[in-house]
């Protein structure tokens, strides 16, 4: 039994040190067989230092290839991304690559300045914000003085473009909300009073023009049609009663700035 034990424990330790040496052998001998060619010497003619220099010449060659087919497969995008570049340069309106734009609008009607920003969702189509004023007395028949009606007005409008090129005819429609603080000097039997109070009206618009879309340069001018469908106007008591008089005069002046013309310029990005 000793000695068979003995025989045993040899055969084990030899299996063991055989793969300690295996596993060593594994670890220093490098995967790459360039860089198991590089470490033979220059004088080493034998046949299994051949094989490892035309394999390392043929792992070489393959970089070489998978190089040229990585800079063709970049090659063949650049020139796909620039074909639909040329394409979209050459087919589609500025608006439509430069979708975000800031402007400024002059003109009279219910605001005579102010700024707008417009997003083109669509290929013919955009939303746009808005924000106005306009500083303007105005003389009724309602008022026997001179009634103050400057205003500030803000609203959400839609434009369609009847075509996608770069100069075109459009629609719009929208919503707009105007406030005020009213100022009337009355003359009566006391002498001169003033009264005083604040406005409010809701608004629907209309309009029509023409648009030039240059690259990031917008300029329209249209013709807008607006229509107060509320009209509201209280003193400035703390009970901030309703006035007749003040909605009146409001009410006119509104009416009066109904048709108007606006002019737009901006930038877009």
């Amino acid at each position: 039994m000793t000695g068979s034990a003995a025989a045993a424990g040899l055969v084990l330790w030899l299996a063991l040190a055989a793969t300690a040496r295996a596993q060593s052998l594994v670890d220093l001998v490098p995967e790459d067989p360039c860089a198991r060619a590089d470490a033979l010497a220059s004088d080493d003619v034998s046949d299994s230092a051949e094989r490892l220099r035309r394999a390392c010449r043929l792992r070489r060659f393959d970089d070489r290839l998978e190089i040229a087919r990585r800079q063709q497969v970049l090659a063949a995008e650049q020139a796909r991304g620039d074909r639909i570049q040329r394409w979209l340069d050459q087919t589609q309106p500025a608006r439509v690559m430069r979708p975000f734009s800031v402007e400024g609008f002059v003109g009279n009607g219910l605001a005579s300045y102010g700024i707008a920003a417009a997003w083109a969702f669509l290929k013919q189509a955009d939303l746009s914000a808005w924000l106005g004023r306009r500083s303007i007395s105005c003389d009724t028949l309602n008022a026997l003085g001179a009634a103050d009606c400057s205003r500030t007005s803000y609203g959400f409008r839609g434009r369609w473009y009847l075509l996608p090129t770069r100069v075109t005819p459009f629609l719009s429609g929208g919503l707009s909300i105007t406030t005020a603080h009213v100022q009337i000097v009355q003359n009566g039997s006391g002498g001169q009073n003033l009264l005083s109070g604040d406005a409010r009206a809701n608004s629907y618009n209309l309009a029509g023009g023409i648009q030039i879309a240059y690259g990031a340069f917008r300029l329209s001018g249209e013709a807008i049609y607006e229509h107060a469908f509320f009209t509201g106007a209280n003193t400035d008591d703390p009970k901030k009663t309703p006035n007749g008089q003040l909605k009146g005069i409001w009410s006119d002046s509104l009416k009066q700035d109904r048709f108007g013309m606006r002019y737009q310029v901006g930038f877009a990005f």
